[in-house]
């Protein structure tokens, strides 16, 4: 009996621990005209050499009904890099838009969403460096049993190995 019932209460600590700790509402809420946009990574936290991309929730402020037909790019920046594509509807969720993306270095990055949704115009600026999603993260902090190189670790010693050829060619 005292065994199950520290088992319970052990069961219901870490669940506890588990939803403080969630990421999931790990996105940025704001308003546009008459909507409300709710914008984040689709898998938090997001990782670096991971499949991911921007998310971005539209729904009408006063109805909270999902939106559907916003023409909508989003440009993405990572210190002086910048790429920008298109969010396209998710399937079979009405006010869900997405695009893909593979974060290739840890850190913070911004996305600036523009186009239309209806009539409104928009042009709004989200970074992960306001607290409200996540930065991107090391996958090395994940792996097992062993982390394995970054690619820019690997360019790093192409690199070297590189001077090294062109070193003992020249002697």
């Amino acid at each position: 009996m005292i065994r199950s019932k520290f088992a319970l209460v052990f069961s219901l600590m870490l669940l506890l621990l588990a939803l403080a700790l969630s990421p999931a509402a790990a996105h940025e809420g704001r308003e546009v005209g008459d909507y409300l946009l709710t914008f984040g990574w689709r898998n938090e936290p997001a990782l670096a050499g991971q499949l991911n991309g921007p998310e971005l929730f539209i729904e009408h402020h006063d109805t909270e009904e999902p939106v559907e037909g916003a023409e909508l790019q989003v440009e993405i920046t990572f210190g002086p890099a910048t790429k920008t594509v298109e969010l396209r509807g998710a399937w079979s969720e009405p006010g869900h838009y997405i695009a893909d993306l593979i974060p290739t270095r840890p850190g913070d990055y911004s996305f600036r969403v523009f186009g239309t949704i209806g009539d409104v115009e928009v042009d709004e600026t989200f970074t992960s460096t306001d607290g409200e999603f996540s930065a991107v993260e090391p996958s090395s902090d994940i792996q097992f049993p062993e982390a394995e190189p970054t690619v820019a670790e690997l360019l790093a010693r192409i690199e070297a190995l590189e001077a090294q050829i062109a070193e003992m060619q020249a002697s």
